[in-house]
């Protein structure tokens, strides 16, 4: 049985102003593609999610995210615009029961804030969407993202228009000048944020992300009971 992958919702309002939540479909192709099985994982309140109209989470809450998490080999936390309550929820969990966890662009800022009230600096030049690459990225040799990609320098897209302050619990693995571009926990299955996006370009390096994690949340779904 192929694992579970399960990907956090992300809102989005249409033209005609009706919120709706999504996972975007390069995403859903790159679990698949990498041998993965997509679930969305939905918040459970009533909110406008783009104003982040949103409350604390309450027992009920929690318990209804519990069980869609339990359901999973894996966690994706994918990019997006804001980070909610039920974000840095799963991200907490994914990390308490050792889950397989990819966080990608905005994902990766949940990582590095989920415990904390870091506050995203501002940045200029990292958000240029229609451009293929965008810089390099320099990856430390002694790190977890280094034996999976086997190269100390790639070069990435960019859609962020913010950078981390710091990586919270997280190790640094990548930069790109003083903007961190990936972290990571070394002794885990996978647990890695990265700030590119990996499923918009699918090169050999974008792959070998994918294929990584997926085998990583293989491996995990064999030890569960």
């Amino acid at each position: 049985m192929k694992p579970i992958i399960g990907v956090v919702a992300r809102p989005y309002i249409t033209d005609n102003n009706r919120n709706v939540l999504c996972i975007l479909e390069n995403i859903r192709t790159s679990i698949l593609r990498a041998g993965g099985i997509p679930m969305i994982i939905l918040p459970t309140q009533d909110m406008v999610y783009i104003n982040n109209r949103e409350n604390n989470l309450t027992d009920s809450d929690i318990e209804i995210l519990d069980t869609q998490i339990s359901m999973c080999d894996g966690i994706l936390m994918p990019g997006g615009d804001m980070i909610y309550f039920y974000d840095k929820y799963i991200c907490k969990v994914a990390n308490e029961k050792h889950l397989p966890l990819l966080g990608i662009c905005m994902g990766m800022q949940v990582m590095c804030n989920y415990n904390n009230d870091n506050k995203n600096i501002k940045i200029e030049g990292h958000k240029l969407p229609n451009e293929k690459y965008v810089h390099d990225v320099e990856i430390l040799t002694d790190s977890k993202l280094y034996e999976i990609l086997k190269k100390a320098n790639i070069k990435v897209n960019s859609l962020h228009g913010y950078k981390v302050p710091n990586s919270g619990d997280y190790t640094v693995c990548a930069k790109s000048g003083d903007v961190i571009e990936a972290i990571e926990k070394k002794d885990e299955l996978f647990n890695i944020g990265i700030q590119w996006h990996p499923e918009r370009n699918a090169d050999e390096n974008d792959r070998n992300i994918f294929s990584s994690f997926i085998s990583a949340c293989q491996e995990y779904k064999k030890t569960k009971k």
